[in-house]
């Protein structure tokens, strides 16, 4: 039996458009039409926590595996404040964490070890997360490193799709939503 996972990215947060890091206090994001009719075709739908309510469906899983990058202090901050060489290590440094947070290798690995505990049934999995969480999806999927979450883009409102026969392979990354 073959298993379909539809990543869902969501929209880029508003704090993010602002010029800041995200926070774990921000509000759930609008969720647009496109997303909701990809969603409707899982039989099991796993989201971050702050999207309960406003998913109300018996297909969708509260799964904190799914929340984005923990950035410790640097949470809610905008760019502009943070040590320029800080903030330059953290972009080319996959080892290097937030004070109070998390590296990508570390993400990297928590990402990889979800993935390998996704039940094999139903067939139609769907994840909603962000696009730095979809990237460590795909790359955990490809056995890749932490460097190589630098190397990927996806695009907030898009959908990348994996199928497992043995393992996991990627079928379609970063792929607009209609």
């Amino acid at each position: 039996m073959n298993q379909i996972l539809t990543c869902l990215a969501l929209p880029v947060p508003d704090s993010l458009r602002r010029g800041h890091f995200p926070s774990p206090h921000d509000g759930p994001p609008h969720l647009p039409p496109a997303i909701r009719r990809a969603m409707s075709e899982a039989q099991l739908v796993f989201v971050p926590p702050v999207l309960v309510l406003t998913c109300p469906s018996p297909v969708v899983r509260p799964d904190t595996g799914v929340n984005g990058m923990d950035m410790g202090t640097w949470g809610g901050m905008a760019l502009k404040d943070l040590p320029p060489a800080e903030l330059a290590r953290w972009v080319a440094d996959p080892d290097f964490a937030p004070p109070g947070g998390q590296n990508r290798a570390a993400h990297l690995a928590h990402m990889q070890a979800w993935l390998a505990a996704l039940p094999v049934s139903p067939t139609r999995l769907c994840v909603l997360a962000d696009t730095t969480v979809i990237r460590a999806i795909v790359v955990a999927a490809l056995g890749g490193n932490g460097t190589m979450l630098s190397r990927l883009d996806i695009a907030p409102l898009s959908h990348t799709r994996l199928t497992r026969h043995a393992r996991w392979r990627v079928a379609v990354v970063g792929a607009p939503l209609h």
